[in-house]
């Protein structure tokens, strides 16, 4: 279980990584001022960096992580739109959306196991 929670926790670190890289087609727009660019630029990156921060903040307290990657599942599902014509939008729901949900479900089942053997 410990190793699993480890690579949760790499694939969540690989995931904010994955939301900055994509951040980086803002640059590719013509229009818009240089100023404009980097202000596009450090908004896109946000949800990435909040990603890794989170990661890095809560190594430890894995209950509240889990906690937080359903919140952040459950979140960005309605930020997103994705019960719109969810058809279109499978590929980022199964890369996004789902691995969230689990290894969010997968960090509170150390709760359960500790609360067992306890």
């Amino acid at each position: 279980m410990k190793y699993l929670q480890l690579a949760i926790k790499i694939l969540l670190l690989l995931l904010g990584g994955f939301f900055i890289l994509m951040a980086f087609d803002v640059f590719g727009t013509v229009n818009g001022s240089t100023w404009e660019l980097i202000g596009g630029f450090l908004i896109s990156i946000s949800p990435g960096v909040v990603c890794i921060l989170l990661v890095i903040l809560l190594w430890k307290k894995t209950t509240i992580l889990g906690l937080l990657m359903i919140a952040l599942g459950i979140g960005l599902f309605f930020l997103f739109k994705f019960y719109i014509e969810t058809s279109e939008k499978w590929l980022t729901i199964l890369t996004v959306e789902i691995p969230l949900i689990i290894g969010g479900i997968i960090l509170m089942l150390k709760l359960k196991e500790q609360s067992i053997k306890s």
